[in-house]
């Protein structure tokens, strides 16, 4: 989850010291799950305004596992502002999580150092157990085999560590009303280094040094990027293989392009407001995560005043992302993947993609009626066909095609659900390993210039 504040359900601990006040408590129940995660990233059971209409999907879970088992389930859930938070509580044992849902670059650090547990799957024949039927059965079959095919340090798949919970990539939310098609024809991340004055402070970039790494990376080898050949079988191998430097000499160039972009085009650095300013027009494109940008057009839409906004993936190629799912040393694993086999059920994951915004790796008829719900164009409108069999494979009964307004092209749909083309240029990050001391060090050089 891309984001940056602190939340709490109903359910949740008031505060991690919370456990010193509950241990003092005769507990009512019977069972325990802690699960670890971002703010507002799943189905709460609220609308828009905050009223509650509906059970959460913590409580259907505590309901489930008692109609299940007879027994009586708390699910303690406690929120984290950003990975690099949730992992040094873990380090301090402040809490003791049975599921947490780092990101891709956190998981590998985490697998790496033998913090996690692994779940029911057998990496040879990429088949979970029963345990885990529902993910099985309806994940994505591109999601699986994107992420089996990233290793960890001892060639393990990261699918034994983590089971996909949220996906997305990362772009520009733009208004097409100031960065025109004359102005920018086709959308790079040149746009950030643009000498024109028209430019100049329109650009808000991620207070993540993680994430605005990546613009200074195809910026600098943009003629090493270019020279690669898409059709290519290696060629996603190869793009990442740019997109994931870190050694001394690249760090060096990051952070003179970085501090160049600073001076031309960047308004500055935020974490969470860009989707808010952007709807502002306190710039006129920030760079954001998909489902982010997301809830940018439509909030756009519905404003008092209302506007589009689009979204834009450099030519050049981006990041995917995703996070996901996975038990911390000593958690209850059968409890903890009972639970994530609950919220992998497609009427479950509807639930929480339609809370979120951002997308899910599941399947099944509830999410493609979910889809078509949101983007299927009426009869009487211009659209354009998209093929979405490679992501929900047979997970529903019909062709997974889908007709969209014209006029929404590079609008929700796209954010939500690009191409097998464009995912062929996004590459996932990595962890920087011993090079974190000196990017971190880059980063606040460039924040200070």
């Amino acid at each position: 989850m891309k984001n940056g504040k602190i939340t709490f359900f109903a359910t949740a601990f008031v505060a991690l010291s919370s456990a010193a006040i509950l241990a003092s408590c005769a507990p009512k129940y019977d069972v325990k799950l802690v699960i670890y995660n971002w703010e507002d990233y799943i189905y709460e059971g609220t609308d828009e305004d905050g009223n509650i209409i509906d059970d959460s999907l913590v409580e259907m879970f505590e309901d489930y596992y008692k109609e299940k088992t007879g027994q009586v389930l708390k699910v303690f859930y406690e929120g984290f502002s950003t990975n690099e938070e949730m992992y040094q509580q873990l380090k301090l044992g402040a809490i003791k999580p049975d599921l947490i849902v780092p990101s891709d670059y956190m998981i590998q650090r985490m697998a790496n150092e033998n913090r996690l547990e692994k779940f029911d799957y057998d990496s040879t024949t990429g088949v979970y157990g029963e345990v885990l039927s529902n993910w099985d059965e309806f994940g994505s079959p591109y999601i699986k085999e994107r992420f089996a095919a990233e290793t960890l340090k001892d060639g393990s798949s990261f699918l034994e560590y983590a089971v996909p919970y949220f996906w997305g990539t990362m772009g520009f939310t733009y208004d097409p009303e100031y960065f025109t098609e004359e102005k920018v024809p086709t959308w790079s991340w040149e746009v950030l280094w643009n000498n024109d004055s028209y430019f100049k402070k329109q650009f808000s970039l991620k207070d993540s040094v993680r994430d605005t790494y990546v613009a200074a990376i195809f910026h600098v080898y943009k003629n090493e990027i270019d020279a690669l050949d898409e059709n290519d079988p290696n060629f996603n191998a190869q793009l990442s293989a740019i997109f994931n430097r870190s050694d001394d000499a690249t760090i060096t160039l990051v952070e003179t392009a970085l501090k160049d972009a600073k001076a031309k085009t960047v308004y500055g650095f935020e974490v969470d407001e860009g989707k808010d300013d952007i709807i502002r027009g306190t710039y006129h494109a920030n760079l954001a995560w998909s489902g982010d940008s997301v809830y940018s057009m439509d909030s756009a839409e519905e404003a008092r005043n209302p506007k589009i906004l689009n979204y834009a993936l450099p030519v050049e190629g981006s990041n995917v992302w995703f996070d996901g799912w996975c038990m911390p040393k000593g958690a209850n694993k059968e409890l903890a993947q009972d639970f994530v086999n609950f919220i992998s059920d497609p009427a479950m994951a509807a639930l929480c993609m339609d809370a979120v915004g951002y997308t899910s790796p599941i399947g099944g008829e509830e999410m493609w009626e979910l889809v078509n719900d949101w983007y299927a164009a009426e009869d009487e409108e211009e659209t354009y066909e998209v093929d979405l069999s490679f992501y929900f494979g047979d997970s529903i009964e019909e062709p997974a095609i889908i007709n969209i307004p014209l006029e929404n092209k590079g609008r929700q749909f796209d954010a939500q659900y690009p191409s097998e083309e464009v995912l062929n240029r996004c590459c996932l990050m990595k962890d920087f390993g011993s090079q974190t001391t000196k990017v971190e060090e880059m980063w606040t050089r460039v924040k200070g210039a």
